[in-house]
């Protein structure tokens, strides 16, 4: 299941000047959580019957989430465990806990950001208790007390912008204002649809230009702050 690049989209504002609410994404942008998630799955998904390697499980996958999966699987003609998606949780949860980091230099940026006055968030496809858990591991989470938001509890995931509308509306303030920080697709077609400016974090050729969606592409955390404003 791909991601179509085709389809009318309005325009993003320009993040030509400072925001008024960041919007992080957290797996992969707040805790480098991604690659060990997307192992667990690949050895999941090959469980299951799925033949897939793991550079196309990664491809495929980033950013999606559990719905994504089960389509994927009914795609394939491949039943849908038993046990899923505890299993593949628990097992995820025991290798996030013994490998995830924080993203390097995130806490600089969130330490900069605190200095201007800026607020910020966190906006996920993720179950709210495994961004907790790996804010928590990672020592992180005592920032975002209270600015946790999780596409299963306001409505449709990522590449829809329910989430990243939802963080806005709760904070007072308009889509245009919010900057977004993502990392994946699904997240980067999100923000266009919010009407949000948008940068894309990746430090591997990871997103060509086709997937951007409009976003402004940086590899490194300590360009953050300069490309805000701070």
């Amino acid at each position: 299941m791909t991601l179509k690049t085709t389809k009318k989209v309005r325009a993003l504002p320009t993040p030509s000047s400072r925001p008024a609410l960041v919007i992080f994404d957290c797996d992969g942008v707040l805790v480098d959580s991604e690659p060990i998630f997307l192992r667990v799955l690949h050895r999941f998904l090959l469980f299951a019957g799925a033949s897939l390697s793991h550079a196309d499980c990664c491809r495929q996958f980033i950013g999606k989430s559990k719905a994504d999966v089960e389509i994927y699987l009914e795609e394939q003609g491949l039943a849908i465990p038993a046990d899923w998606p505890d299993a593949f949780y628990d097992q995820a949860m025991i290798e996030l806990g013994r490998d995830c980091k924080a993203v390097d230099g995130i806490r600089e940026v969130l330490q900069a950001l605190a200095q201007s006055g800026i607020p910020f968030c966190a906006a996920s496809n993720g179950l709210r208790d495994k961004i907790e858990f790996t804010l928590s591991h990672t020592g992180l989470l005592p920032l975002f007390e209270n600015r946790i938001f999780s596409a299963y509890e306001v409505g449709r995931s990522k590449p829809a912008p329910d989430v990243f509308l939802h963080a806005a509306s709760l904070h007072g303030i308009a889509p245009e204002r919010c900057t977004v920080i993502e990392d994946s697709p699904s997240g980067l077609e999100a923000a266009q649809a919010a009407g949000m400016p948008c940068f894309a974090y990746s430090d591997t050729d990871a997103l060509p230009p086709g997937r951007l969606f409009g976003a402004q592409p940086f590899s490194a955390m300590w360009q953050l702050p300069a490309l805000l404003g701070l």
